[in-house]
């Protein structure tokens, strides 16, 4: 995509210099706020100035809502329907292999989203899934999808708090997807995850994970200070050590940082194309913008020290539990 001449609107200035990874001189004359809460500060700027750590249920750390219906709008035109990060029909089948499903099986996905994932389970393996999501707004829009697709019993998607997570019933697996890495109290957390597991239970997710702790690049950096919410990425030590703690066997640790990389790139890029043919309002072009930058800081942080790992742990067999 070569660079926006002066004339062109602001927003799609910025779209294409966070695309080409150049700066842009100047201010953001639309006056939009920025994914993170910030105005027209990238995420080469300094983080903004106001920041809760622990805001109210779907409001970002900078005081905005979390989700909105132009965000979902632009989410699926880069992930494909019924997805809000990178994943696609083709993608999360593969994604899903360790976890064997058939039509026995039940599986809980703790960042259901809008119900991509727990849909394809349903349709493809005849899994009976149950779509936990953080976001309700989201939560109550994935089930409206599920209702839609005839999957209300089989995929239904309900909201609920991550950080008082107790599993309303004991899974054969259960899946998350680049989700852990937001949950403050993790360790609280695993322990539920572990308590929700049948014996031979399954654990699959990908995730967020620091090289090393302490070490933090400008972009790995830019990540931190511009995360919707606080980032609290482990290292692959730590996640090992805490599952192995709670006994359950760790037998894939995969890392996936550059399939993960080239989601995104492709999906920003059918964006673009998308975007080059079709007009969309004002409201619309911000909310692209905002996406663009968040996914573009995120790119930035994979090359700086951040990766996205693929983790599979089984749950030891208990005698007489079931």
């Amino acid at each position: 995509m070569a660079k926006a001449p002066e004339h062109a609107p602001q927003w799609k200035r910025r779209f294409i210099a966070w695309w080409e990874g150049y700066e842009l001189a100047g201010g953001d004359e639309s006056g939009a706020d920025g994914a993170d809460g910030s105005r027209g500060s990238g995420s080469r700027g300094a983080p903004p100035a106001v920041v809760n750590d622990k805001p109210k249920a779907g409001i970002s750390r900078f005081g905005k809502p979390l989700w909105s219906a132009n965000r979902i709008q632009v989410a699926e035109k880069i992930w494909g329907e019924g997805f809000v990060t990178p994943g696609s029909q083709d993608y999360i089948p593969n994604l899903l292999k360790p976890l064997g499903l058939n039509p026995a099986m039940s599986v809980l996905d703790l960042s259901a989203g809008l119900g991509g994932v727990v849909r394809i389970m349903a349709t493809r393996y005849g899994v009976w899934t149950t779509g936990f999501e953080a976001s309700q707004f989201l939560a109550e829009q994935g089930m409206a999808r599920s209702v839609k697709h005839g999957q209300a019993k089989q995929a239904p998607i309900s909201h609920y708090d991550p950080e008082n997570f107790v599993a309303p019933k004991r899974f054969d697996a259960i899946f998350a997807k680049e989700f852990l890495f937001s949950v403050r109290n993790i360790e609280a957390m695993t322990d539920a995850i572990e308590a929700g597991l049948k014996s031979r239970g399954q654990l699959l997710f990908t995730d967020y994970v620091i090289e090393r702790e302490g070490s933090r690049g400008k972009a790995l950096q830019a990540w931190y200070d511009h995360e919707p919410l606080a980032p609290h990425p482990r290292t692959l030590h730590q996640i090992t050590e805490s599952l192995q703690q709670r006994n359950l066997d760790l037998r894939i640790t995969e890392d996936i940082t550059e399939v993960h990389r080239t989601t995104i790139l492709t999906g920003i890029q059918a964006l673009s194309d998308h975007l080059s043919s079709h007009h969309t309002d004002k409201e619309t072009k911000v909310a692209v913008l905002e996406e663009v930058e968040l996914w573009a800081r995120r790119v930035a942080a994979l090359q700086d020290g951040l990766r996205v790992y693929r983790i599979f742990a089984l749950k030891p067999n208990v005698p007489g539990d079931t």
